[in-house]
């Protein structure tokens, strides 16, 4: 691949997500390049028997809702477990175990955000936490394979919900 130097970054925007312009060298080309500064995420794959519990939520950006594994932004002190757990507890109402799956960059093209993934078991009910302003969250709980057939057919087009749901059907 050869030597990448970074010759200039520029902020253009800064807030909860920031954008950034690098400007850096690739195999003897200057290459210029907007990039989404976005904090790292957490994604969760809750298991209860065969079954795993998703969220059917509205996502601007897609202009429509979508079905996904509950998941969110680490907020700053947190340790990716810990955001893993509170993410669950708000979006779905349940504790339990976490245990690593796996962690992939969502967009590597433009954006920094790596997401940590984890299986939840042994899942109890508790009271669902506070939500996100833009969060209207509807919980259903998909047996594993309805929910691989519901990525392989289209129904679920959200790419960490794919991602994580094929990842955990080939996990021990």
């Amino acid at each position: 691949m050869g030597k990448i130097r970074v010759i200039g970054t520029k902020s253009i925007y800064s807030g909860g997500i920031s954008l950034r312009r690098d400007r850096f060298l690739l195999a003897g080309r200057i290459i210029e390049k907007e990039i989404v500064e976005h904090p790292d995420s957490v994604g969760i794959v809750p298991v209860i028997g065969s079954d795993v519990i998703l969220v059917t939520q509205y996502r601007r950006a897609a202009a429509k809702a979508l079905l996904e594994i509950p998941a969110g932004k680490i907020e700053k002190g947190e340790i990716p477990r810990q955001a893993a757990a509170r993410e669950m507890e708000e979006e779905i109402g349940y504790r339990g175990k976490l245990v690593p799956l796996s962690k992939w960059y969502l967009a590597p093209g433009y954006s920094t955000e790596l997401m940590h993934v984890f299986v939840a078991t042994g899942l109890k009910k508790v009271a669902r936490g506070p939500l996100d302003d833009d969060e209207n969250i509807k919980i259903t709980q998909v047996e594993l394979r309805i929910a691989i057939e519901k990525c392989l057919n289209g129904e679920i087009q959200d790419s960490k919900t794919v991602s994580a749901l094929f990842a955990y059907s080939q996990s021990d």
